[in-house]
């Protein structure tokens, strides 16, 4: 047991063996350290002399080690070791991340380790007379309402990311209207979106979640579209239309974002065979490693190299539907033969193998065996909210938009915030 115990640390935990050299070290390795001293004066009634309480924050750069970062803290192989085997209740070590923070607390009789395990997930790790003292508790937060309206020019993407909308509020509003819009095609210079979305807050302790990304919900869509008003709510972990319909399809019209349609559905000369010959699905050009998501969801069938389609995606979403997905540079992890995905979820990512000329993604969905064109499938709900299901839907909306109508944002006039 004493030496399974040395060979972990051993492994793990590179460190140095005394105080006065890990401080040396501290020098020339890149571990910041911040240092902050207060005075505490004690409650005890025989009025001793004020206690110094030391808070001094350590960084966990790319390359360091935990346990070389805990030894320049002070703490001993042997503290160390045992507060990974006290901590392994609440908190798995291997997960920790580079550029992870961790604040150290001394007092005469004590010493705290605090860092990040979740958003807004603390634990403190509180080392007296050599028995480690774990507890996790919660940081306040606060959730803020917030309302982006503003005109479309070129890209939506873009013009969501000059009105201060954060990236995966804005994948969200793609991802919920590319069921019915087009965004390679359909989109009108002019065309007017507003979203609605909540954003988590911290109220303390922020840079110790430096390597989280703040909670976001995107509540509300309201795009004029070519004229046509679509207004989406979210509502059960989907989005409806205002009178209660069901705004997902079965299928997505378009399985990546940001992309431009570079070759239609039809006859064509093949850019590298060079002869004319069906074309039976559609490309999209974009950059390199644009993630491609499933057009909906089911089971992959082929998740491998062919020679004409390079590395190709082939997805089972039954009642006859199949979609493919070619030229990829590569699969997302988990991607395989009877692997089941979700709409939405990302399967590889934009490439040029197999026959291709260029950088683009070839796609194409199947019916019953026949190539259809993705872009006239026409694939209306028939899910709708009814009786108390609508009533309670109708209460939601409401609510929404008592919240949000007093928010203003002018795109042109970025001081008129919140």
């Amino acid at each position: 047991m004493h030496f399974s115990r040395i060979i972990l640390v051993a492994l793990l935990l590179v460190g140095c063996d005394e105080q006065s050299q890990c401080n040396d070290e501290a020098q020339n390795n890149n571990i910041d350290i911040e240092d902050t001293r207060t005075q505490v004066s004690s409650q005890e009634k025989d009025n001793k002399a004020p206690q110094e309480i030391t808070r001094q924050t350590y960084t966990l750069n790319k390359g360091d080690t935990l346990t070389h970062l805990l030894r320049l803290a002070g703490f001993s192989f042997s503290e160390i070791y045992a507060l990974a085997d006290a901590i392994k209740p609440l908190y798995d070590f291997k997960k920790i991340q580079s550029h992870t923070q961790f604040d150290v607390i001394e007092t005469p009789n004590s010493k705290t380790i605090r860092f990040a395990a979740s958003f807004a997930q603390v634990i403190n790790a509180k080392l007296v007379k050599g028995n480690w003292e774990i507890t996790q508790n919660a940081i306040t937060t606060q959730t803020e309402k917030i309302s982006r309206s503003f005109a479309i020019n070129h890209s939506l993407y873009q013009a969501a990311s000059d009105a201060e909308v954060p990236n995966n509020v804005i994948n969200s509003a793609i991802l919920a209207m590319s069921h019915f819009v087009d965004f390679q095609r359909e989109i009108r210079q002019g065309d007017q979106i507003t979203l609605n979305f909540n954003s988590v807050k911290l109220t303390q302790d922020a840079h110790l979640f430096s390597t989280f990304s703040n909670p976001q919900q995107l509540v509300a869509i309201s795009f004029i579209n070519q004229g046509k008003n679509y207004e989406l709510y979210h509502y059960q972990d989907t989005f409806y239309f205002k009178d209660g319909k069901l705004a997902q399809s079965f299928l997505m019209k378009t399985p990546l974002n940001g992309a431009r349609l570079s070759s239609n559905f039809g006859k064509r000369k093949h850019p590298v065979l060079g002869y004319t010959r069906q074309h039976k699905g559609i490309d999209f050009s974009a950059p390199v490693g644009t993630p491609i998501m499933a057009a909906g969801k089911g089971k992959i069938l082929k998740a491998s190299y062919s020679r004409s389609f390079g590395n190709r995606v082939l997805i089972d979403h039954g009642n006859g539907y199949r979609t493919l997905y070619a030229h990829l540079k590569g699969f997302a992890k988990g991607i395989k033969h009877g692997a089941r995905v979700s709409q939405g979820q990302t399967i590889g990512f934009l490439g040029n193998t197999g026959l291709s000329s260029a950088r683009h993604l070839h796609y194409e969905v199947h019916k019953n065996g026949k190539v259809i064109n993705p872009l006239k499938m026409k694939q209306p709900s028939n899910i709708q909210l009814t009786g108390d299901e609508l009533h309670a839907f109708k209460m939601h909306i409401n609510d929404i938009e008592k919240r949000y109508a007093a928010l203003v944002y002018d795109s042109n006039n970025k001081s008129a915030l919140d």
